[in-house]
C-alpha cells in the first residue's frame, strides 16, 4: 500500500497510547515507503496526544533499526521538536538522541527544548532528557558544562532510575 499521509494518521489516531502492536502493524505497513519518515516527523508534534506519541514511537523505532534521517530529516525534526508537548513523545525523542547527528541549529533547538524536561514530574524523562543533552555534548563540546551540570543534578535524583541512567552515561561524560 502506498503511503499517504491521511492513512498515516488515521492510524496512528486509532492507537490507544498503550498496544504497541499496532504501531508495529503500522510499521510493517508503511515501513518500507520512501516518504515514511517524512511523514512521521510531520506528525510528531500533531495535537493529539496518541498521534505524536506513536509518530515519536515510531521516529525512535526506525532509527534503532539503523535508519538514518538525512539532514533535510533531521531539519525538520528539529522544526518540530519546540511542539512535542506530550510526555510520552517527548521520552521518544530524548531516546533517540544516541541515533541523531545534530546541526548546530539543531543543538541549539534541543538544549532549549530539553532544559524544562531535566526538571520534569516524570523521572524518565528527566533521565533522559539528560542522556539526550549528553549526546548533543559528544557532537558539540559547547554544550559540555550544561551537560556536566544536568548530570551531576541528576546523580543525587531522588529516583533511582535517573541516577542508573547517569551511571549508565559514565563513559560518555568522561569524553565531553
Amino acid at each position: 500500500m502506498a503511503l499517504s499521509a491521511a492513512a498515516l494518521l488515521t492510524h496512528l489516531q486509532a492507537f490507544d497510547g498503550r498496544a504497541v502492536s499496532m504501531l508495529g502493524e503500522i510499521e510493517a505497513e508503511f515501513g518500507g515507503e520512501a516518504e515514511y519518515l517524512n511523514a512521521l516527523i510531520a506528525l510528531a508534534a500533531h495535537d493529539q496526544e496518541a498521534v505524536s506519541s506513536g509518530a515519536t514511537w515510531l521516529i525512535k523505532a526506525a532509527l534503532e533499526r539503523r535508519q538514518a534521517l538525512s539532514a533535510a530529516q533531521s531539519e525538520a525534526l528539529w522544526d518540530e521538536i519546540p511542539a512535542i508537548r506530550y510526555w510520552q513523545a517527548q521520552l521518544h525523542i530524548c531516546q533517540s538522541a544516541a541515533h541523531l547527528t545534530f546541526s548546530a541549529d539543531g543543538a541549539a533547538v534541543m538544549d532549549r527544548w530539553l532544559t524544562p524536561l531535566l526538571h520534569h514530574d516524570r523521572p524518565f524523562l528527566r533521565a533522559w532528557s539528560v542522556d539526550a543533552l549528553c549526546r548533543i555534548a559528544a557532537q558539540h563540546p559547547e554544550y559540555g558544562h550544561a551537560a556536566r551540570d544536568a548530570a551531576r543534578a541528576a546523580a543525587k535524583d531522588s529516583a533511582a532510575s535517573v541516577r542508573a541512567r547517569v551511571r549508565q552515561l559514565g563513559e560518555l561524560l568522561a569524553d565531553i
